[in-house]
């Protein structure tokens, strides 16, 4: 098999396996679905992943590149300075016709039922949010209000993703607007 149709052929795969977990849940996606919805044989989806938690794996990783990615093209439209890091953030997480929050609103929950059992799976999102509070503090921010961004996107993030509440669009926009006042401020919050 050569790199490309590997590759493809993986793609294909993790593709096939997000869209059980959004459709039917993360307890439906068995190796057996992934391959029939894949249009593979189970040996084939064996070859590229050689279990369940080596597919889940990849798709935490797949999601964590896409976070990477989406992240770094948000900081690099962000003059340098204070703050740099922490806006990027604040437009991600709050940007509600972006593509990234749609995607991680639609992964989210279903990967979270399917890492449950074992939490290590999620360690390539920790290396990506340690990376962000880490570019945080670097670009200036005092780290108690990096970490007080990070909960308050990220509470607000989990909160729409597992429909606890849902704030409005003009919440939403005052929240934005008290974090960029923080993010903005001198001295002690």
């Amino acid at each position: 098999m050569n790199p490309v149709q590997s590759t493809n052929t993986k793609e294909n795969l993790l593709d096939a396996a997000d869209t059980i977990v959004m459709e039917r849940g993360a307890t439906s996606m068995t190796l057996d679905a992934v391959a029939a919805q894949a249009k593979v044989s189970k040996g084939g989806l064996l070859y590229h992943f050689a279990s369940k938690e080596a597919l889940v794996q990849a798709m935490v990783a797949r999601i964590a590149a896409l976070a990477e990615e989406h992240f770094s093209a948000a900081v690099a439209s962000e003059p340098s300075g204070k703050g740099r890091h922490a806006r990027a953030l604040l437009y991600l997480m709050l940007d509600d016709k972006g593509p990234f929050l749609l995607r991680v609103k639609q992964m989210a929950a279903p990967l979270l039922a399917a890492v449950a059992g074992n939490t290590d799976l999620l360690d390539p999102m920790r290396q990506f949010f340690k990376k962000v509070q880490q570019g945080m503090c670097d670009d200036g921010l005092p780290a108690e209000r990096a970490w007080l961004i990070l909960a308050a996107l990220d509470g607000i993030k989990f909160w729409r993703i597992l429909r606890f509440l849902e704030p409005s669009s003009t919440e939403l926009a005052k929240v934005r607007r008290l974090l960029e006042q923080l993010i903005d401020s001198e001295g002690s919050p």
